[in-house]
């Protein structure tokens, strides 16, 4: 039985059937015939960039034949945006180690960069016959196929990945837009519903699923989604690829690592974007921003000593730089500094009027040393500026419940519930739930209570979900929450 029947069938019908001689197949031994290597501008390059590659290049000028120092220097050309240089290095690292996948893949990513999926559709055959089970390979040649409009082979390929990868948004996404184009909008939409539900925040998704909602006549329907398209503002679902990883850390460009690093930050992974944007304060020290990250990033981390100097060194560079004392603000914060975090709140509003993040903490602060008109003040200028920042008003609503102005703090409260930090919902839904039981509204205090005992319950908060349990038996006993 083969291995990977899914791209047999494909490379079959597509008529490149693995195993035929060819460019990408023959032996190292036979001496293969190497393209000439690329001729570079270094003129052009920046310094950094130009000792990278002039290091790469003179390794294979003294090792013409070994296939990994070909390779290398594609990896360095393909990492500076030299998509057409590195194709030659990696089609001659190939030529000389068919065996290897990194190069048939590298070659296939290379000619994606250059929309030129007719050639990498072969490429990547040849990583996925050296590799079978390779998702990234699988769903880029997936989105070549998509492009080439070979709608069989990549509905084959598609089925294949979800049958194996059922939380795999990308290739329920694919396979969406296989259905639409075989005109069955009914299973494109069931499919591009499925991607939507793994990655909600999946933009070109809700704008497919809303082209096939019209196709079928639900209007509402598709507007829903078009908005939702619109709010999701272009969010695609990463793809878990080491080896285009591996190319992006050769990059001596320290935007591309600026952008690896807002990349890592927000998947959560901490130490991959401290060694980012260090990278690129390596290449140029007076970048406030990347500074201005480390705060947060070495705060999360516990390394209070390398977000005090970040802090340093971005105010520094920038005394304005109103995002950097936000972030060390909420560093002060988290390590029991509350009076130091609160002057660095009150500077970043006084720099920025119109920072409602830090307005909401600045409030929260001054509550908590029973200034309640001030924080109050607070909340209400951070809902000026950001009427529908649910965290500030759940905070207003909050501390109005609390000085029992029910009939302005409830709205506020279910408002909050708009949020989109499902971490959140339950302590707002149980917030609600309280607000209403003590309002008198036993019957709205019990079904948000329930409310915030399922989401609690869901996402595992335990210690939350104990008191939401406690406050619901005493609220059902007639006793009332404590």
């Amino acid at each position: 039985m083969p291995r990977f029947r899914t791209i047999s069938c494909i490379a079959l019908s597509i008529g490149l059937a693995i195993g035929v001689s060819s460019h990408f197949s023959r032996a190292a031994d036979q001496g293969p015939n190497l393209p000439e290597l690329p001729h570079l501008d270094y003129d052009k390059m920046l310094s950094t960039v130009r000792a990278e590659v002039q290091k790469a290049y003179e390794v294979v000028l003294a090792h013409p034949r070994d296939a990994t120092a070909n390779g290398n220097l594609g990896m360095v050309l393909h990492a500076h945006d030299m998509p057409s240089e590195a194709e030659i290095c990696y089609r001659r690292a190939h030529l000389l180690d068919p065996v290897s996948f990194r190069w048939a893949y590298y070659l296939g990513m290379v000619q994606v960069d250059q929309r030129n999926c007719s050639a990498a559709i072969p490429a990547f055959l040849e990583a996925l016959h050296l590799d079978p089970n390779h998702l990234a390979t699988q769903l880029r040649m997936g989105e070549c196929l998509l492009v080439s409009s070979q709608w069989d082979e990549a509905g084959t390929l598609y089925q294949g990945i979800v049958q194996r990868h059922p939380e795999n948004a990308e290739a329920y996404y694919g396979l969406g837009r296989v259905r639409a184009a075989r005109s069955d909008f009914a299973g494109a939409t069931e499919s591009l519903r499925k991607a939507c539900e793994l990655f909600p925040k999946f933009s070109a998704a809700h704008f497919a699923l809303a082209r096939a909602y019209r196709r079928i006549g639900k209007f509402q329907e598709a507007q829903q989604e078009l908005e939702l398209s619109s709010k999701s503002e272009g969010g695609i679902p990463d793809i878990d690829d080491p080896l285009l990883a591996e190319v992006a850390a050769l990059n001596r460009d320290f935007k591309a690592y600026l952008k690896v690093g807002a990349n890592s930050l927000a998947a959560g992974k901490l130490k991959d974007a401290a060694d980012a944007f260090e990278g690129a304060l390596e290449i140029n020290p007076q970048l406030p921003e990347a500074h201005t990250h480390l705060i947060y990033v070495y705060g999360q981390l516990g390394q209070a000593a390398k977000a005090e100097e970040h802090y340093r060194a971005a105010v520094r560079l920038n005394p304005k730089a109103t995002e950097a004392y936000f972030n060390y603000g909420a560093f002060l914060l988290g390590h029991g500094r509350p009076a130091e975090a609160k002057e660095a709140f009150r500077v970043a509003t006084e720099i920025n009027p119109h920072y409602a993040e830090a307005r909401n903490n600045l409030g929260y602060l001054l509550e908590g040393e029973g200034r309640s008109l001030e924080a109050m003040a607070e909340y209400r200028k951070a809902l000026e500026i950001k009427p529908d920042f649910s965290q500030a008003n759940f905070s207003l609503g909050r501390l109005l419940v609390k000085e029992e102005k029910f009939e302005e703090g409830i709205p506020r409260l279910l408002k909050a519930l708009k949020t989109e930090d499902e971490d959140a919902k339950a302590s707002y839904l149980y917030a609600v739930g309280i607000a209403f039981a003590d309002f008198g509204d036993l019957e709205n205090g019990l079904r948000y209570l329930r409310l915030a005992r399922d989401k609690a319950e869901g996402r595992k908060q335990a210690s939350l979900l104990t008191s939401i349990t406690e406050d619901l038996r005493l609220l059902q006993s007639g006793k009332g929450p404590q």
